[in-house]
């Protein structure tokens, strides 16, 4: 599909309507159940599994990583709310809040990068709970990723 365009006009092929991801590595840390709060401090290793170690070349010269996982354990959850109350007092819908109980339980969050060590990745401030997995890792680039005029509610 990718490479050299065929003659004529391209055509978007129907997008799936599911979608199934392996994981990439797993979350390690102390955290054993899901919370809301409280991950400021929460170191984490992040374990590559063998076959995507070389994919992490080049990493560990970024100072922040974006970290994709899936919130499995919120997938479980008996309450599967539309919408929340915030500490604020403002109630949102789902999808207007960092919650882990989201339709497809994705989490996606920007965090230090303290060290690689070989395939293991140590970030501070992932909020995602021991043997979590990861989906995907992307180098954190402020001119695409940093928005210092966004605004919050």
């Amino acid at each position: 599909m990718f490479g050299r365009r065929k003659p004529g006009p391209w055509q978007r092929p129907e997008p799936p309507a599911r979608v199934t991801l392996d994981a990439i590595g797993y979350v390690r840390n102390a955290v054993a159940k899901p919370r809301p709060r409280g991950w400021e401090k929460v170191e984490s290793a992040i374990e590559i599994l063998p076959e995507h170690y070389t994919r992490l070349d080049g990493i560990e010269r970024y100072s922040h990583v974006i970290v994709v996982f899936y919130a499995d354990v919120a997938a479980s959850a008996p309450d599967k709310p539309e919408q929340l109350t915030l500490e604020s007092g403002n109630v949102c819908g789902i999808l207007a809040t960092r919650s882990q109980l989201r339709p497809n339980h994705l989490g996606v969050s920007a965090v230090p990068l303290i060290a690689r060590e070989g395939a293991v990745l140590r970030v501070r401030g992932l909020d995602a709970i021991d043997a979590t997995p990861v989906l995907d890792l992307k180098p954190y680039l402020p001119a695409y990723d940093a928005f210092p005029s966004a605004q919050t509610p």
